[in-house]
């Protein structure tokens, strides 16, 4: 009978030394220890899961950079764009062969429409004053001239067998206008270099000091340099020695906004 009472007796001090042991420990501490044995390596610094700022990973989540756009081109002049000056002429806007614009002989055995003539000798007259050598290696060129040198090109390509000739013509396409498709038979196209001998090489020749004074300066005469290099895939052309005559108002535009004819064409 002593041993049953001092039994109960010992059971009964375990239940109350476990009620006080759990009332010094709250249930907020119990479970922030549970969880940072979880989530952390065991260091001080390892934070709870619910500490953390959630709300902020899923705003970030939710944020695109914004789009870059370009700034808006200034308003074009006022200007006819069916007028002859800005007639275009490229792959896509091809000429008859029965064009044929009136043209005045300006210098160097070359012509020009008689419309823009004075203009273009004013322009070689201020690249002389300033100090430049120019030669106009080729003005006007008629639809025959045109089809003669791009089809002495395919021939030239084709002769040996080893292309066929339609595949020669394609190749032809590519250092060649086809005819119909060269500016130079409206009239108000001319190549200009420093002398008649110089190898008319695109990066050769890019760098010439004529030609960088006359793509800075043929605005002021009406001109365009109409194949830079940066609007080549546009043009499918580039020809550092190549200046169109548009008018002043049209090109002092297009030179300003670095536009190349078709980019212009398309604002209208």
């Amino acid at each position: 009978m002593k041993v049953k009472r001092t039994s109960f007796l010992l059971f009964g001090l375990c239940i109350l030394l476990l009620l006080v042991v759990s009332a010094r420990v709250s249930p907020d501490e119990s479970r922030i220890a549970s969880e940072t044995a979880l989530s952390g390596d065991g260091t001080e610094d390892a934070v709870p899961v619910d500490a953390l700022p959630q709300e902020s990973y899923a705003a970030d989540a939710g944020t695109e950079e914004p789009e870059e756009t370009e700034p808006a081109l200034p308003t074009p002049p006022e200007l006819n764009i069916g007028s002859w000056q800005l007639t275009l002429v490229d792959s896509l806007h091809v000429l008859s062969s029965s064009f044929a614009p009136d043209v005045t002989e300006v210098r160097d055995g070359q012509y020009f429409d008689s419309r823009a003539a004075e203009e273009l000798l004013e322009m070689i007259s201020g690249a002389e004053e300033a100090g430049y050598t120019v030669t106009i290696r080729t003005g006007y060129r008629p639809y025959a001239t045109q089809a003669y040198i791009f089809f002495g090109k395919a021939s030239q390509i084709a002769w040996d067998g080893t292309v066929e000739y339609a595949d020669a013509e394609e190749l032809a396409r590519k250092t060649v206008a086809y005819p119909g498709t060269s500016e130079h038979q409206l009239g108000l196209a001319v190549d200009l270099m420093d002398s008649a001998s110089t190898a008319m090489v695109a990066e050769d020749v890019e760098e010439l000091p004529v030609l960088l004074w006359l793509q800075e300066h043929c605005a002021e005469y009406g001109f365009i340099y109409r194949y830079p290099k940066e609007k080549q895939e546009i043009t499918g052309w580039y020809e550092p020695w190549h200046f169109r005559y548009v008018g002043k108002d049209a090109a002092t535009y297009i030179m300003e906004n670095d536009l190349c004819l078709e980019e212009f064409i398309e604002l209208y």
